[in-house]
């Protein structure tokens, strides 16, 4: 609703309910996020996603099992991240299992150039072998 002369428009915004966590382990690196993956979130967690890419792991697992919301923006960071951890030689598995993720990554035909993946184990397992084969 457009404010008219002499009314005043008020947007409320409701809180960020984004959680990110992060596990290093000596096999691979693991970022967790749960709630929505949207633009209130999408820089600040591009940036973490890079400065642990910098760290340069031995893999990164990035883990959107809990992600109740992906914007378009969201994906965009998925495939920056997947592209610049290639180009580093560090492997990148992403655990993916709610519609959220996989509605808009199936219909755009990302799933072609994301390595996704049903669980953590799944994941681990992938880049277990991706690493036995360097």
């Amino acid at each position: 609703m457009l404010a008219t002369p002499g009314q005043v428009e008020v947007s409320h915004f409701l809180p960020v309910r984004t959680r990110v966590t992060v596990a290093a382990t000596a096999g691979h690196t693991t970022v967790t996020v749960t709630g929505d993956f949207d633009l209130a979130v999408t820089a600040s967690l591009h940036e973490q996603l890079e400065a642990e890419l910098r760290r340069t792991p031995a893999a990164l697992v990035l883990d959107l099992a809990g992600v109740t919301f992906c914007s378009a923006g969201a994906l965009a960071v998925l495939l920056d991240v997947v592209t610049t951890a290639h180009a580093r030689g560090i492997p990148c598995a992403i655990v993916a299992t709610g519609r959220a993720v996989l509605r808009p990554v199936r219909v755009l035909q990302l799933d072609r150039v994301l390595p996704l993946h049903r669980d953590r184990a799944e994941a681990e397992d992938w880049l277990s072998l991706v690493r036995r084969l360097r």
